[in-house]
């Protein structure tokens, strides 16, 4: 039992160290659908942790993933484009 306990929390610590290095993010939430000021067009707000901090994206919301997302995708570069 000890040694699965210490085996699992290396494996995030690993985990933690990898996502701190890299410049992505990983999903830790999403927001209901909403209708968005800028464009008046529905939209969901993503927040994602990079390893040291939390950010946000927003997409506009399609609900059959045509024009835009039905969820948030699971990674997101921390650095905008």
């Amino acid at each position: 039992m000890q040694r699965a306990l210490i085996t699992s929390v290396c494996l995030l610590i690993l985990a933690w160290l990898a996502l701190s290095a890299s410049t992505w993010g990983i999903v830790v939430w999403q927001s209901k659908v909403f209708v968005s000021q800028s464009h008046g067009r529905p939209a969901i707000s993503c927040t994602y942790f990079d390893g040291t901090a939390l950010f946000q994206r927003g997409y506009l919301f399609s609900p059959d993933d045509r024009v835009g997302y039905a969820r948030c995708p699971i990674w997101a570069p921390a650095m905008p484009p």
